[in-house]
């Protein structure tokens, strides 16, 4: 599994990417070859539209690069959230794309296990951005490379960073004595907090969410069942040939305390069929109490958060003698340099000056996004998310699942969990639906090696 056992992995590719390195000698800083006008022109394909927050800030720091690099030019296609999908028909088409960028996973699923992305592992042991000496890894938090990393080095760059966790309206659950741990918080503890919630305040839902999203949907439940049985356990039962193991009892320990919820009228009325993003504008406009979500939520409800509107987060909470606590999950909107790249020394320095304290590195955060660049100002709306980090093993999103076996998810796990969680199905259902569809999905694919 990736994030648990990819640190010695790393550590060895990135040593034998120094003695590579020190063979070969230096990267070079600007591009391999010179285009029309004297000047090297890269690519780059991003997952922003125009107009959009980032877009602007990544357009006018790439200003900045181009204007101190005045022998590369940068075009960037603000192609939007479906970059990916677009790609592949351009560099098909013989188009020039040299960078691309999207959520960990999917450019993991997209370029990376597809062999067309560029090992980096090198480029990370020479200077960072404006520096002659160090190496460029040592601009990055530790451990926050190495979280994206593949046994062979790395070929995702973490540009912002997230967790998942409880994100609650601040004044509500003071006013109502509440004031919740960062970390630590136990299930019995957090049930209690609901029901204070319901006592201070019958008139707001403890819990909001938008049943319209399977992945959030499935957070629920993939929390708990890793809580409950730990992260091994949980990523056995969904490889496992036969589906049987995710008949053991811990697993319908884990939907049965996702129904409770439910059936106690937890969440708010009609959840199953609220559209993304009603639930969060009814949170900020203090009708429901918190909310399971990424650590993006802040930056998505910005606009529409009243003035005097303030929030805090916590870890999903531990259960008593769970095999699974103390994890959170963690993962970022990345870089990837294309293999068949055109100039992937000029292209990794404009990675660089984004990712770099020097170039462009502190930027995304004093606007409210958390990176991963070492010594960058954290966003006051996720100093919570930096605390869990300090304390809590880091996993994939649903423990990986979602980076490792992407279709299982759609065609198995989702499907299933859609029909539990939005109360069309009841637990024990629900454990023999992930039973029967684990058992068919493995007799026509071949489960990764965990």
């Amino acid at each position: 599994m990736r994030f648990r056992k990819r640190a010695t992995a790393i550590v060895a590719a990135l040593t034998l990417a120094a003695a590579a390195a020190a063979c070969s000698g230096p990267v070079s800083a600007g591009g391999s070859s010179g285009d029309s006008g004297g000047k090297t022109k890269i690519v780059y394909w991003s997952m922003f539209s125009t107009g959009e927050p980032l877009q602007q800030l990544m357009q006018s720091a790439t200003d900045r690069f181009m204007k101190e690099n005045p022998d590369i030019t940068v075009e960037i296609n603000w192609a939007g959230r479906d970059v990916l999908t677009k790609l592949q028909g351009a560099i098909n088409a013989g188009q020039q794309v040299d960078i691309v960028d999207h959520s960990n996973d999917r450019v993991r699923s997209a370029v990376v296990l597809t062999h067309q992305a560029l090992n980096l592992s090198p480029y990370l042991q020479q200077p960072a951005y404006g520096a002659t000496t160090g190496k460029w890894l040592d601009e990055f938090a530790p451990g926050s490379v190495e979280a994206f990393a593949e046994k062979d080095g790395v070929y995702e760059i973490p540009r912002d960073v997230y967790v998942s966790g409880f994100w609650y309206n601040a004044k509500m659950l003071a006013d109502a004595g509440l004031k919740p741990p960062v970390t630590g918080m136990t299930w019995d503890q957090f049930l209690q907090l609901i029901q204070t919630l319901k006592t201070k305040d019958p008139g707001v839902s403890p819990l909001g969410a938008d049943g319209s999203l399977d992945f959030y949907n499935n957070w629920w439940f993939s929390y708990l069942a890793i809580r409950l049985a730990g992260l091994d356990a949980f990523r056995k039962a969904a490889y496992d040939k036969t589906g049987q193991l995710w008949k053991q009892p811990v697993f319908l320990q884990a939907a049965n305390m996702v129904r409770q919820l439910q059936d106690a009228g937890d969440f708010q009325k009609g959840f199953e069929g609220s559209v993304y993003p009603a639930a969060q504008a009814q949170w900020v406009n203090g009708k429901t109490a918190m909310m399971l979500m990424g650590a993006w939520l802040p930056k998505e409800v910005e606009s529409q958060a009243p003035k005097d509107f303030s929030m805090g987060m916590f870890a999903f909470p531990n259960v008593a003698g769970g095999k699974g606590n103390d994890l959170v999950e963690y993962w970022a909107n990345v870089y990837a340099v294309m293999k068949n790249s055109k100039h992937p020394d000029a292209a990794v320095k404009w990675v660089k000056f984004m990712t770099s304290a020097a170039g462009a590195g502190t930027e995304l955060p004093k606007a409210g996004f958390p990176t991963a660049t070492k010594n960058a100002p954290t966003p006051p709306t996720h100093l919570a998310q930096a605390e869990v980090l300090k304390t809590y093993k880091v996993m994939g999103q649903r423990g990986g699942l979602n980076d490792d076996v992407p279709g299982y998810m759609t065609e198995v796990y989702n499907r299933c969990d859609d029909r539990f969680f939005l109360m069309q199905s009841g637990p024990s259902d629900f454990i023999s639906c992930l039973s029967d569809g684990t058992k068919k999905f493995w007799s026509t694919n071949t489960p990764p090696s965990s």
